[in-house]
């Protein structure tokens, strides 16, 4: 059993009535079998169901479990931010409280990341078995999109499941943007990285609470919130375009002046017309996207509101790593 360090286990929970007990038992069989320090962190996401009675349940007998309610439901992103803010351990363990995260692997993405001297250790998933093929392929295209605009190496193997150590925690801590992305904020602090093999099974109990509206939300978050290539990329089309009609009056008045059998071309001059159109109403979609960002960073708001936190974590041992909180 390791005695040198605190271990802090952090999970969002949004309506997980149908399976929080079980996660909750499993996670602390592991911890309680291998650590003599450590804290499981429940952040509640604003859950309507019975999530949370649950937990109060369970806290009546196991002081080391805390919970920490967030005023509403803010997004996943968010409640995992509160989880970095809240928990005390030198490694913390971020991870999904459905079940396909195995607790069991806690050990060994700890073991892993000391035996590296790592400061990031991920579960890469070889097998996802809950997930379509339409989702597993635009998941990969999605990543190298991302590593091609914003220059961050992203594996397409990795989820949220991973250990890091006290730096990485403070690190991110410091970033403090409203609109995140958390795979993207862990490329972008850096620090070595290495990873452990694992199956992700599919959920035993309970339905995802995630559809393609919100994975297409979280995209454009990542990579607006992460590039201006985009930006870039409507500058340069912008020039090209401007160009290539400048040669296109060139040619009409070469015609106008120059030839005597001009042809009405009206199915050209309607193909020109809507291209334009439907190429600036794009350009016009990406403005609104950065704007609409940079509205939400400029209001300089919390990031959330805690409405209630139950348990502290208290510590007693020889090295004192943590006395009192």
């Amino acid at each position: 059993m390791n005695n040198d360090l605190l271990i802090s286990v952090t999970a969002p929970v949004y309506n997980e009535d149908e399976i929080i007990n079980d996660y909750i038992s499993a996670t602390l069989k592991v911890l309680k079998e291998n650590f003599a320090n450590y804290e499981l962190v429940l952040i509640d996401d604003g859950s309507s169901d019975n999530s949370v009675e649950q937990i109060r349940t369970i806290q009546k007998d196991e002081k080391h479990l805390r919970l920490i309610r967030l005023s509403r439901n803010y997004g996943r992103e968010i409640a995992m931010t509160a989880g970095f803010d809240n928990c005390i351990g030198d490694i913390v363990i971020v991870m999904d409280s459905d079940l396909q995260d195995p607790p069991e692997l806690i050990p060994l993405l700890i073991n892993k990341l000391r035996e590296e001297q790592a400061d990031i250790c991920y579960a890469a998933r070889t097998d996802r078995r809950d997930e379509s093929w339409i989702k597993k392929t635009t998941s990969k295209l999605f990543y190298k999109i991302c590593s091609s605009l914003t220059g961050f190496t992203i594996p397409d193997d990795a989820g949220d499941f991973r250990a890091m150590n006290r730096k990485v925690i403070n690190s991110l801590i410091q970033v403090r943007e409203k609109v995140r992305y958390m795979k993207m904020l862990y490329a972008y602090v850096g620090f070595k990285t290495t990873s452990i093999p694992f199956e992700r099974q599919a959920r035993p109990k309970g339905q995802t609470k995630y559809n393609y509206i919100k994975l297409i939300d979280a995209a454009l978050d990542a990579i607006i919130s992460n590039s201006h290539q985009p930006l870039r990329y409507v500058s340069i089309s912008s020039i090209l375009i401007s160009l290539f009609m400048f040669i296109l009056s060139l040619k009409g008045i070469f015609d106008k002046f120059l030839l005597k059998d001009i042809e009405s071309g009206w199915a050209s001059l309607f193909f020109i017309t809507t291209l334009m159109f439907s190429i600036l109403f794009i350009f016009l979609a990406i403005f609104a996207e950065y704007i609409s960002r940079i509205l939400t960073e400029s209001k300089d708001r919390p990031l959330y509101y805690i409405t209630e936190e139950s348990h502290e974590t208290k510590i007693h041992n020889s090295l004192n790593i943590v006395e009192d909180l």
